[in-house]
Parts: C-alpha cells; structure tokens; sequence
C-alpha cells in the first residue's frame, strides 16, 4: 500500500476507534492487508488501541500473520496479553520459520511453556529452528520447502505439487533428493512444466545447485541470494542433506537489518538503539567509548590551538577559518570511510586493487581539496583584504595558508578514511565502527596540527 494510503487508513482507524463504530472498523480490517494492519498498529499511540484492532481481526490466518508482521515492540505488547491457549493458536496459523520469531520474542518461562503445551509436527521444527543461530542460514531458514525423489517422474511431481501446494510457504523450486534427503538438484517450476510427462527429475534437474550451511552467516546469505538472482536458496546439513530453505522475503527482512545495524555503529549509538528492551543505562554503555574517543581528540585539539594562542592574538582572523578547515577534512574522511565500508560489505574491494582504491580516494579528496582551498583563499581576500589593520601581504599569505590547509586536511582524511576499515578487517573488528567515532575524531586532531604547522610556515608570526 503506498504511503498516502497508509496515512489514510491510519486515520481512518483512529477515528474509528474514538467513535466506537466497531462494526465499520471490522469491514475496513477483513479488507487489509496484515502487513498493513501491523504497520497501523504500529502507528497508534495507545497501546489499548493496539489490542483493540488485534481483537477486531475477524481471520484467524490474518490475525496470525499480523503478529508476524508486526515490530518486536508491537509482539511483545500483545502476546503479553494473550492467554497461552490463544498464543497456541497464533502459532498453529505461521509457518514454522515465522512461529519461531514469534516463541523468541516470549521471555523464557512462557516460551518453554507454550513449546510444552504445543503438540504436533511443526512444533518439532519450530523447536529444531530455535537451535540455530538467530543470525544464520539455520535460524532464518524456513523447514517447509517442495523436494521429491531423484526416480520421481515429471507428472508425479506436478500432481504432488497440485496436491500439498497450501501446505508449503512458497514454492519457487522443486529440489530433488537422494533415497538419504541429500540435494541432487533444482528443477524451476517452468522446467517441470515444460518437460514430458514420463521424463525423471533427475534427468532435468540442474546439478550445479548454489546451497549454504545452517551455520553460514546470514549475510553471506543475502549476498549469495543477490549475486545469483534466487527467489530461494537450499540449506543443507554437514551430510549434505537439505533440510530448508531462505526465501527472499527472509533475505530482505536480512538486509534492511543488517544495514540498520550498520548505520548504527557508524554512529557509535550501538547496534539495537531502537529496541524497546535498550535501557537508558545501556545506551549509555554503548555510546559512552565513541564520544570519550571524541572527548579525548578534542581535548587535544584545544591544547593545540592553545599553544597557538600568540599566533591567534597576532591574526585574529586565522581563528575564522579553523571550523571549516576541520569541518571539510572531516566530512571528506566520513565520505571515504562510508565507500570504504559498504566497498568491503559488498565484497567490491579486492585484494588486488586496495592500493587503487585508496589511491582514488586521496585523489578525490585533494581534487575537492584544491577547489574548496582555492574558493575558500578567494573568500579569505574578499573578507579580510581591505582590512587596515593587517598588511596586504599578510592577507595574502593568510589566503594561501587557510587554501593549503584545506587541501592537505581533505587529502589526509580521505586517506585515513580510506585506511582505518581495512584496519579495522585486518585485524577482525567489523569495518562498520570505524566511519564515523573514528575516523571524524582523528581527522579533526590531525587537521588542528595541520593548519597551524602550516600557518606557522606561511604566515608573519
């Protein structure tokens, strides 16, 4: 639904709710979509709200889907007012994959509770999921994937197919297996029904199957899912046996997280800031270590300007120039840093070509560098040039000393921009807490020394 249509019904259902008009609120929710019903629920402000519209879903299946949908926030609410016998039914209406999140958002006492009162086989999955990993192939895959015999016909499949397709969460690939369930092959679904009726899977079947462990990091999933265009990828055991299968639907949900946590560490605000289980005190834990680096580059940089103190006396005007000299280098050591990062995550940066990269990167920033030097000498003269007080020499010594500063500052920070995340993987730390709480905080302390070492050596002081 797009987002104007969103906010409508957003506002629809407000007023719904204040008039009371329970029977007009149930016929706009039978004909939503739970996403979109999950993403209301997460735009009202109160939480008797919240379990009002849940209660209003007149389907069982929607309502199930709904708390699947929903944030962890919006989960933990409801089900917190949920009966065990009610959770019980929740989970009888998800897929085994989706059933899963939802007994991990429950605290533990409830969630063993429910896992004992639940009976059947796909309480035996969900528990086998709940064994991985949260964040690899094995804790986000889905057990419900479409797989035959190696011996089994073209017409078989296609009637086995038309047979349990309700049963199955998505069927983009018919899998073939060995008599012990190890992976053969993957036929597509416009293979099998283009193919003769008497003809074998095995026959048919491409052999050269793109498959990951359960215990494979959920984002070399995502990568593998980009770079070979799958709607699905197999995931097997160490035997080799296939035992389900990520979707990419699981592969979207994946990166939007993980680049969500990404974003937060090159902040330095750590990894789950938005969680509603983040006490404040924890949040200070998290971003307490990246401003004291902060505190500590600043702390520096004023001991440096201090010492430069008499130069500042004798040019007033040199202090003007000292925020956007650190401000351009610090922005340019972000921007290297950020392309860096995401180069490395996307796996862009090969071994070969760091020197290239690096090299482009302080090119760049010396390029932007001479430009803004020279605008900012230019702005230098026009502000400072008819100023009786100081020599015309002089200000054109001070034009030249803040454009050299502003190159050499840009320059430098590219490249410890450019060099601090390969660093940062060289010795194994994740490259993404190294953009911002770093790289920013060295630049502004390198780029003080630079600007008044070459104020020292250009101007009359």
């Amino acid at each position: 639904m797009p987002a104007n249509q969103r906010k409508i019904l957003v506002d629809s259902v407000a007023r719904l709710l204040r008039r009371g008009a329970t029977r007009n609120l149930e016929k706009i929710l039978d004909r939503t979509h739970a996403a979109d019903i999950a993403w209301v629920m997460g735009q009202l402000r109160d939480a008797d709200d919240r379990f009002r519209v849940y209660q209003l879903i007149t389907d069982d299946d929607t309502r199930a889907e709904t708390i699947a949908e929903a944030t962890p926030e919006v989960q933990r609410e409801i089900l917190g007012r949920l009966e065990d016998e009610e959770i019980l039914d929740v989970l009888g209406n998800l897929f085994a994959d989706d059933a899963a999140d939802i007994i991990e958002v429950l605290d533990d006492e409830r969630a063993s509770r429910v896992l004992s009162a639940w009976k059947g086989e796909d309480s035996v999955n969900v528990d086998q999921l709940l064994n991985y990993e949260a964040d690899t192939a094995g804790g986000i895959m889905s057990p419900d994937f479409f797989a035959l015999p190696e011996d089994t016909t073209v017409a078989e499949a296609i009637a086995t197919l038309q047979a349990s397709h309700e049963e199955l969460e998505m069927v983009f690939y018919l899998y073939v297996v060995s008599d012990l369930g190890q992976l053969i092959g993957v036929c597509s679904l416009r293979q099998l029904v283009v193919s003769r009726p008497d003809q074998l899977l095995r026959d048919i079947c491409e052999t050269d199957v793109v498959t990951v462990t359960t215990h494979t990091d959920q984002e070399e999933v995502a990568r593998l899912v980009a770079r070979y265009n799958l709607l699905a990828l197999p995931v097997v055991d160490d035997n080799k046996a296939l035992v389900g299968i990520v979707t990419v639907d699981d592969v979207i949900d994946v990166l939007r997280e993980e680049a969500t946590e990404d974003i937060f560490k090159m902040a330095g605000a750590g990894a789950e800031a938005f969680a509603d289980t983040v006490t404040v005190g924890r949040s200070v834990r998290a971003r307490m270590p990246w401003l004291f680096a902060s505190f500590v580059a600043g702390t520096f940089s004023m001991f440096v300007i201090g010492s430069f103190q008499d130069a500042i006396e004798q040019i007033a005007a040199l202090a003007a120039f000292i925020p956007i000299t650190l401000g351009m280098g610090g922005n340019a050591g972000t921007q290297s840093a950020t392309i860096m990062v995401r180069g490395l995550a996307l796996g862009r940066v090969p071994s070969g070509q760091i020197a290239t990269v690096i090299g482009r990167e302080i090119a760049v920033g010396a390029v932007g560098g001479a430009g803004y030097g020279a605008l900012l000498a230019i702005l230098a003269w026009a502000l400072f040039g008819r100023t009786a007080a100081v020599e015309p020499w002089t200000i054109l010594q001070l034009a030249g000393t803040v454009s050299l500063s502003v190159v050499c500052c840009m320059t430098v920070a590219a490249a410890i921009g450019a060099c601090v995340p390969l660093l940062f993987q060289r010795v194994g730390v994740d490259p993404a807490v190294a953009t911002n709480p770093i790289v920013t905080t060295t630049t502004d302390a390198i780029g003080v020394c630079i600007f008044f070492v070459i104020a020292t050596m250009l101007l009359p002081l």
